[in-house]
């Protein structure tokens, strides 16, 4: 018993001593630091839960944010280049001489169609640099070769316009405008395969 503490001693002896009593004491503390002991592992516990489910709410709400700006991404850009494909083939059409045709009506409607070129070149620039840091960098890159194709023949077009307007359709280089517009739906579609396969991992299906 010498190596009990004298104040347990001293409580023992007040009580009664004996192991009896001994062995009750113990089991009361050990009852209540096993208890305390819970008690801190529970509260320590609850507070790291608790803070984990802090962070994965923000973790959460941060990703949902960023994919609900990609999925805009992809809602702006459908239009566009949807309208861009027809509108290809209609500056194409409207350079051809029309021997019933009307010039002067010819060239106002290619240079109206010209100016939407324009215009749709601008917005899906705009759309990929304000959406640059919510879409992949594959997807990015793929429609910044779209832009600058579409820059590119900007130049094309105007001095096929100037021919047309002058009528001088045997100097227009059609063959010319062809590859200009395959090269761009090259890019496009390359784009579009892109978006498709993005789409399909973030559903999680095999197949759209």
């Amino acid at each position: 018993m010498s190596s009990i503490p004298e104040w347990l001693k001293n409580m023992l002896a007040a009580i009664g001593g004996g192991t009896v009593v001994l062995v009750g004491v113990l089991t009361v503390f050990k009852g209540l630091l096993v208890k305390l002991f819970e008690t801190g592992i529970e509260s320590s516990f609850e507070k790291k839960l608790e803070k984990f489910k802090n962070n994965l709410k923000r973790s959460t709400t941060a990703y949902e944010i960023l994919l609900d700006r990609e999925m805009r991404f992809y809602e702006k850009i459908d239009p566009i280049t949807a309208e861009l494909v027809p509108l290809e083939h209609d500056l194409l059409y409207y350079l051809k001489y029309n021997e019933e045709g009307d010039r002067a009506k010819q060239s106002e409607t290619f240079r109206a169609y010209f100016k939407r070129y324009c215009e749709l070149e601008k917005e899906l620039k705009n759309e990929i640099l304000i959406h640059h840091s919510y879409i992949p960098q594959a997807i990015f890159d793929a429609y910044t070769s779209v832009i600058k194709q579409m820059h590119g023949d900007i130049l094309l077009w105007f001095d096929m316009a100037k021919l047309l307007f002058s009528g001088e359709y045997d100097k227009i280089d059609y063959e010319k405008c062809e590859d200009a517009i395959d090269t761009l739906f090259r890019h496009l579609a390359s784009a579009e395969t892109m978006v498709r396969k993005r789409l399909k991992e973030l559903s999680g299906k095999d197949t759209l």
